[in-house]
């Protein structure tokens, strides 16, 4: 059966790359006017979130990206401080960078993606106050008042952000605690993307729930994020709560499949006895279904970027996943088949949602936003930065600010940083530029929006490159193991 599936050991992922060695400058901010305050109160500034908060970017936290963080750019827009836990570069965990170019008669034809081999480490551990960026990479709703000691939590989830954001519990025993402990008057809360992030990127194989399988349960969600709103309103101080964008709409997932589809499609030209992407649903080992073409161009199932590694390897006979992964092939498996064109050697669960895991992706990630959305609606303080909608535009329209034009696409849409997940500074800070549209509309401030155009597109390279322009690439590498 074997003879009847064409080879693809030329599939790859080509998609366009629009990078300058700019993207390493660090160019400094304009300088902001004086804002006007209104209602708000600019004096102590606090966030509380997750990775997007930290400054999360490229698989890493590392200075030279935190000092663009959504909440660092507000910072200075208001002119205030603002501590964050410092990590030099390339940061914690491996930074992922653009390793290598491959350049045919001027024209760049290859780019190796990989991850610098060096660690940053921790530069100011020895603040003696709370900081006021409490963004924790991988952070969940319940992270935020959970009082578990800090370094045996960092220890149990694989995670040490615990450790070096939150330090002592003589700062405070929580997140939560630690932010109001430096009494804010302004504060940015956007937390519980993980609560679904974690289900999908794992291809609905694990998540934050009870069992470990699916997203937050939907009533645990509710009553975290209501004990966490009420705390907060008991300030009385001014707060923005940005909400979950719909995860499915990120380079992360819409980067791999629409490639791995244009291939499927060309190969079935050759041979009509390709039916398409065999795929393992939860539960199979031998796959039931299959993806047509047609299906991974238009999303019908989504490949995580994560499965970039093996895209290549789609149409070879190959058992490199399950060696890379220490499994031992299930019942049924035989890696002497095409590898994800045939049933018996299908495209792994981890790495794809499928149509039933998109549905409660989509039915988690609406019942949180709706109570989000109806908690800010009932406290005077509170004002809601929409980034569900934000994002939706983005994926649908683009979105230009100071010159430059965004889209969702992998690396050319400037956004999206090499993880896929996470933005590039230059994305901070139009996600900044959001929360302050919504402090001023709110609390009649009328702080200065952040000069995008002023800010590095920070795509890391690992060694100097020419100046090149548009320039289609292959995508290699693993992106395994991020901390989301």
């Amino acid at each position: 059966m074997r003879n009847k599936f064409i080879k693809l050991n030329s599939l790859l992922l080509a998609v366009t790359l629009l990078f300058f060695v700019a993207c390493e400058d660090r160019t400094e901010l304009t300088e902001p006017g004086a804002p006007a305050s209104g209602n708000a109160d600019f004096a102590r500034f606090v966030s509380i979130g997750n990775s997007l908060t930290a400054g999360y970017q490229n698989g890493s936290v590392y200075q030279s990206g935190q000092d663009y963080s959504f909440g660092t750019l507000i910072a200075k827009q208001i002119k205030t401080t603002y501590a964050q836990a410092l990590i030099s570069d390339p940061g914690i965990p491996n930074r992922l960078q653009i390793k290598d170019l491959t350049v045919v008669n001027g024209e760049v034809v290859g780019v190796s993606l990989g991850a610098n081999p060096d660690l940053g480490t921790p530069l100011n551990s020895d603040y003696n106050q709370p900081f006021n960026n409490l963004g924790i990479p991988g952070a969940i709703l319940y992270d935020i008042a959970d009082t578990s000691d800090f370094a045996a939590k960092s220890v149990a989830r694989n995670n040490p952000f615990f450790s070096i954001v939150l330090r002592s519990k003589e700062l405070g025993k929580s997140i939560l605690q630690q932010a109001l402990i430096q009494s804010p008057t302004l504060m940015t809360l956007w937390i519980g993307n993980n609560d679904v992030l974690g289900y999908a990127t794992s291809g609905g194989t694990s998540g934050t729930d009870a069992t470990g399988t699916l997203p937050t349960d939907k009533n645990v969600f509710a009553f975290l994020y209501n004990q966490l709103v009420t705390a907060l309103d008991a300030t009385g101080r001014n707060i923005v709560v940005g909400n979950i964008p719909d995860v499915k709409s990120i380079p992360f997932f819409r980067t791999v499949g629409p490639q791995l589809g244009v291939g499927i499609q060309a190969a079935q030209t050759a041979n009509p006895a390709i039916l398409g992407l065999f795929y393992q649903k939860t539960g199979e080992t031998v796959a039931s279904s299959f993806a047509t073409p047609a299906t991974l161009i238009s999303g019908g199932v989504l490949i995580t970027l994560t499965g970039s590694t093996y895209a290549g390897l789609v149409g070879v006979p190959s058992g490199k996943y399950y060696r890379d992964y220490g499994l031992t092939p299930g019942p049924g498996i035989d890696t002497t088949q095409v590898f994800g064109l045939h049933p018996q050697n299908p495209w792994p669960n981890r790495f794809i949602l499928d149509a039933n895991e998109m549905a409660v992706v989509d039915d988690h990630t609406t019942y949180f936003n709706n109570t989000i959305a109806s908690l800010v609606a009932s406290k005077s303080n509170f004002a809601l930065a929409d980034m569900n909608s934000f994002f939706n535009q983005v994926a649908s329209n683009g979105y230009t600010s100071d010159g430059i034009s965004f889209t969702t696409e992998f690396l050319s849409g400037g956004l999206f940083s090499l993880d896929g997940v996470h933005p590039t500074s230059q994305g901070s800070a139009v996600l900044a530029n959001k929360f302050i549209e919504v402090i001023n509309s709110k609390f009649g401030a009328s702080i200065p929006y952040v000069n995008v155009a002023s800010v590095p597109s920070s795509i890391p390279l690992a060694k100097i490159n020419p100046r090149i322009k548009y320039a289609p690439f292959f995508l290699h590498g693993s992106l395994d193991n991020l901390p989301f």
